[in-house]
């Protein structure tokens, strides 16, 4: 199923579900609090359907746009050591002013600069992927230009990182 499919389905659901609180609250008398519930549903439902496109701009629409190509293959030298770093994508629970009871779900994100064409460019891989310094890589992925985020220079989005070094492959499924 495609992103687009799944929003669908989504809003469906939240439209069910909403009209059937409403239906609810009217045959038991209070269709006031009904509809404060519709409308808080509405609201949780907008922000979860739209914080991805926030937090990650560059899996929305908007910017694949401004793509080179679909997908590409190259060979470089790897400018520096890979960084590591684990981000927050889901939260369930019940925040209180500081305390939050509940869970944060993340996802471990790595990114790297290469040597390519004469220039520097910023890989972002999603996942795990270790590389050092003068490693020689091969990278499959997604060309972003990177103007719309502030970075001056292009950005990769790899799908699959082979250390030619080493001989690990990073590759998402």
């Amino acid at each position: 199923m495609t992103e687009r499919s799944n929003s669908t389905i989504i809003l469906i659901v939240i439209i069910l579900i909403v009209a059937s609180v409403l239906f609810y609250s009217y045959f038991m008398g209070q269709l006031l609090w009904g509809i404060i519930v519709a409308v808080m549903i509405i609201l949780i439902a907008g922000m979860l359907l739209f914080l991805p496109i926030i937090a990650d701009p560059l899996s929305s629409s908007y910017y694949r746009g401004n793509e080179k190509s679909e997908s590409f293959g190259i060979e470089s030298t790897c400018l520096g050591d890979s960084r590591v770093y684990e981000r927050p994508f889901f939260f369930i629970g019940v925040p209180l002013i500081m305390i939050a009871f509940g869970g944060v779900f993340s996802k471990y994100e790595s990114i790297f600069s290469i040597a390519y064409e004469s220039g520097t460019t910023l890989v972002l891989y999603h996942g795990l992927c270790f590389v050092s310094k003068d490693d020689k890589l091969s990278i499959r992925g997604k060309w972003y230009r990177g103007k719309k985020l502030g970075i001056q220079g292009n950005i990769v989005v790899a799908d699959r990182v082979e250390n030619l070094s080493s001989g690990i492959v990073f590759a998402r499924q």
